[in-house]
């Protein structure tokens, strides 16, 4: 594929995200996406056979970003990892802004089988830099001794994997980037200030 193919199948993307963020999946056809994009449809039709193929697309392209983080990582087993994460966030609040609990889960309405596959994509994601980043903790003395691992995993699991599954923070209101910068806070730090008590 060449540059160019690759520019206008990343801007059908982008496109596709906007509008499901801003519309919904289903109230969003593929001439809509096909108009923002500035492209024909029969244009779209040829990087995504079909509306579902362009669904996938959009939604993977949020966890493609997970994985290149990943990726970094892997790369470089010393990467620091408050940038990485920092990274992520920047690059979560750079995306089209919109109701991400309301597009997931109508992701698992519509297509409870791309919700299921794109989940998994996460989970293994997730769960790499998770692993990762405990063993940079681990190696650099950062790690807390006596840290039950199995329960921490299961924090994280609640936390970040079944992120858009939790109901409380649909309630809050916040941005992708503000709930993602916030729980990487709590995770990489804690709720309280290291050093003596203060009075």
């Amino acid at each position: 594929m060449s540059k160019s193919d690759d520019r206008t199948r990343e801007k059908i993307i982008l496109s596709a995200l906007t509008l499901f963020s801003e519309r919904g999946i289903r109230k969003t056809s593929v001439n809509e996406v096909a108009y923002h994009a500035g492209v024909t449809r029969i244009t779209v039709y040829r990087y995504f056979p079909g509306k579902e193929d362009l669904v996938r697309e959009a939604f993977l392209r949020v966890e493609r970003l997970f994985q290149n983080a990943l990726e970094v990582l892997e790369q470089n087993p010393q990467a620091d990892c408050d940038g990485i994460f920092r990274w992520i966030g920047e690059a979560l609040g750079a995306l089209p802004k919109g109701d991400a609990f309301a597009r997931f889960d109508e992701l698992k309405r519509l297509y409870p089988d791309l919700y299921s596959s794109i989940q998994q994509v996460r989970v293994v994601t997730l769960n790499a830099i998770f692993e990762h980043f405990l063993a940079v903790a681990e190696r650099q003395g950062l790690l807390r001794p006596g840290l039950n691992r199995s329960i921490a995993q299961a924090v994280f699991w609640e936390l970040v994997i079944n992120f858009f599954d939790n109901q409380r923070f649909k309630t809050l209101g916040l941005s992708d980037a503000e709930l993602y910068h916030t729980v990487t806070d709590i995770m990489l730090h804690g709720f309280l200030v290291s050093g003596p008590a203060r009075a």
